[in-house]
């Protein structure tokens, strides 16, 4: 599909400023069900309702060609825990030796989703910090130059209003 297709489906739909007002919008226009999105399921009401209107203002925050190639892959309510060490007992400041992240579903249940350490760092004492909860938006934009899928997620935060 090219910028003109994309345009002429706006304007039939009623919005010829190029902005999506709500999820059928969303449907009608890039055919995205913001509902069958992994990890959907699993969100309390709050974070169904901070989702949808956060799905609403990461599509218009991005121009009409890029909003083409941005197809959502997850959402998840999440904690995420840092696993961090000091080189020496001496040093005033910590390392990031590791990282879990844990989905958590409405019922509280935690699930592991992502999780990495540094080799580096092991054998040396880890602190564990928990950086906080958070939805967690995971979503493929395009393609790399080897047609490989280019995958990113954003921090969702101010009731689905900003993200980082």
């Amino acid at each position: 599909m090219n910028r003109t297709q994309i345009e002429n489906i706006y304007r039939s739909n009623g919005l010829d400023n190029f902005k999506l007002r709500n999820t059928d919008d969303l449907m009608k226009v890039h055919g995205i069900d913001y509902k069958a999105v992994k990890g959907y399921k699993d969100l309390d009401d709050l974070n169904k309702s901070i989702y949808e209107t956060f799905i609403i203002n990461i599509f218009n925050a991005y121009g009409l060609s890029a909003r083409m190639e941005l197809m959502p892959q997850a959402i998840y309510y999440v904690e995420e825990i840092e696993f961090l060490v000091k080189d020496s007992p001496e040093d005033n400041f910590y390392n990031v030796a590791g990282l879990i992240i844990n989905s958590i579903d409405k019922h509280g249940k935690k699930t592991k989703i992502r999780e990495w350490h540094d080799d580096h760092f092991d054998g040396l004492d880890k602190v564990c910090r928990n950086n906080g909860n958070y939805l967690r938006f995971e979503y493929q934009h395009g393609t790399n130059d080897e047609g490989v899928p280019i995958r990113e997620w954003l921090h969702v935060i101010k009731n689905g209003k900003e993200w980082y």
